[in-house]
C-alpha cells in the first residue's frame, strides 16, 4: 500500500496520459486503481455515491440537459432562431456561436463554424477558428446548465447562481478582451433580410426557461435538495422544445442514441466515486497539509485545463485539494483558469474540428487565440494580487 498523496499523484498522471479516451470510463477505472494503491475500501466509497440522492439527481440532470441540446439541434429551433435576429456581422460573429456554445452536443464547434464562414468569409482561417472557439464558450462560462457549474456548485456548497454571478465580470472581460483581439477590425456590414425577434426569442424559450425556473424555486423554498427545481425545469424546458419543434416524444430516443447520452452521467458518477476514494484514503489531509497557496492552484488549474482538454476533471483534482470550503472568489479564479487553459489546448475538439474545417493548423491558430487567452490570464492574475494585497 503506498502513501495516499503519492497514490493520487500517480493515478492522476495515468488520468491525464488517457484523458483523450472515455473520461467517465478513465475515470472511472482511475478511481478503483487509486482505491488499490491506498488501500482503500472501494465498496464503501461505490455505497457512499450510489445512496446519495444529490449524484443520482445530477446524472439525472446532465442527461436531460444532452437530450434537451439535441432537440434544439435536430428540430432546426436553433438555427431559425439565429436567422430570425439578423444582426451586424460584428455581432453575428460574437453571439451566433455563444448561442451554439449552449448545446451540449458532441462536435459542436461544427455547428456554427459553417455560419461564421458565411458571415465572414473574408478573414483569415486561423482567425475565423479563434473566433469559433472563443466567442462559442463564452455565455457557457456563466450558463447555469453547464455540467462543470452544477457538479462545482453541488460539491462546494455555493448556490449556483451566486457562482454565475461572481463569473458574470470575468465574462464580460474575456468578451471585451475578444472583440478588441479578434472582431474590432471585421468590417462591420449589416446583414440584409427580415428580422423577426419575437420568434428568436419563442424558440429561445427552452433553453433560458430551466434557468429561470430552477432560480426561483432554490429562491423561494428552502428544499433538504435543491437540485429537484432543475430536475422539474428541464422537464418542462424539454416538452416546451418538443411542442415548438414539432417533434413527437418518441423522438428522444433516436436523440439519446445519436448523442451517446450515457457518456454525461458516467461522467458525474465517476467524477464522484474519485472524490469519494479521495476522501477515504485521507489524500486530502496530506495534500492539504502543504498549504499550497491558491496563485499556485491557478497556474496548476490553467496547465491541467490545457493537459487535459476537460473542465470537469481538473476541477474535480483542485477543489478538494484546496478544501470544500473554498471561497467564491478563490474558486472563480481558479475555476477560469482552468477555462482558459481548456479553450486553447489541441486536445480540446472545438479546437481541433474548427481548425480542420478552416484548414488551417494548430500552430497558426495559437498565434491568434493565444492573444485574448495570454490577456484575459494575465488580467485574472492581476486582479488575483490586487484581492490578495487588499485582503
Amino acid at each position: 500500500m503506498l502513501p495516499a498523496w503519492l497514490s493520487f499523484v500517480i493515478i492522476i498522471g495515468i488520468v491525464i496520459i488517457l484523458s483523450k479516451y472515455e473520461l467517465g470510463v478513465t475515470l472511472s477505472l482511475g478511481a478503483v486503481g487509486f482505491a488499490f494503491l491506498a488501500g482503500t475500501n472501494i465498496v464503501q466509497a461505490l455505497i457512499n455515491v450510489v445512496t446519495n440522492p444529490t449524484v443520482l439527481l445530477l446524472m439525472i440532470i446532465v442527461t436531460l440537459i444532452s437530450i434537451l441540446g439535441g432537440i434544439m439541434e435536430e428540430s432546426g429551433l436553433m438555427i431559425e432562431m439565429i436567422q430570425k435576429m439578423r444582426i451586424s456581422r460584428k455581432a453575428s460573429l460574437m453571439v451566433i456561436p455563444s448561442l451554439f456554445g449552449l448545446l451540449p452536443v458532441a462536435g459542436g464547434a461544427l455547428m456554427s463554424a459553417p455560419i461564421v464562414e458565411q458571415i465572414d468569409s473574408e478573414e483569415e482561417p486561423s482567425k475565423k477558428v479563434s473566433i469559433n472557439v472563443w466567442y462559442r464558450h463564452m455565455l457557457i462560462l456563466i450558463y447555469p446548465l453547464s455540467s462543470s457549474l452544477i457538479f462545482a456548485s453541488s460539491l462546494i456548497g455555493i448556490n449556483l447562481y451566486i457562482i454565475v454571478i461572481g463569473l458574470l465580470p470575468c465574462m464580460i472581460i474575456m468578451w471585451l478582451v475578444g472583440y478588441f483581439t479578434l472582431i474590432k477590425d471585421v468590417s462591420p456590414f449589416l446583414e440584409q433580410g427580415e428580422r423577426d425577434l419575437k420568434r428568436a426569442f419563442h424558440n429561445m424559450l427552452p433553453i433560458i426557461i430551466a434557468p429561470i425556473i430552477d432560480f426561483i424555486g432554490r429562491t423561494f423554498f428552502n428544499l433538504r435538495l435543491p437540485e429537484i427545481f432543475l430536475f422539474v425545469a428541464l422537464i418542462f424546458s424539454i416538452g416546451l422544445a418538443l411542442i415548438f419543434g414539432s417533434m413527437k416524444f418518441s423522438s428522444i430516443k433516436s436523440i439519446s442514441k445519436r448523442m451517446k447520452i450515457w457518456r454525461f452521467p458516467l461522467i458525474i458518477f465517476a467524477m464522484f466515486i474519485f472524490l469519494e476514494v479521495f476522501d477515504l484514503s485521507g489524500a486530502s489531509e496530506e495534500i492539504g497539509s502543504l498549504n499550497l497557496s491558491v496563485f499556485l492552484l491557478i497556474l496548476i488549474g490553467f496547465f491541467l485545463g490545457f493537459g487535459i482538454g476537460r473542465i470537469l476533471l481538473p476541477v474535480s483534482i483542485l477543489i478538494p485539494i484546496y478544501g470544500l470550503t473554498i471561497p467564491l472568489l478563490d474558486f472563480i479564479f481558479i475555476y477560469v483558469s482552468i477555462f482558459l487553459g481548456y479553450l486553447i489546448t489541441p486536445i480540446h475538439p472545438c479546437v481541433t474540428y474548427s481548425a480542420d474545417y478552416f484548414e488551417t493548423d494548430f500552430r497558426k491558430v495559437v498565434k491568434v487565440l493565444g492573444k485574448p487567452i495570454f490577456i484575459s490570464f494575465i488580467i485574472l492574475i492581476g486582479f488575483y494580487w490586487f484581492f490578495f494585497l487588499l485582503i
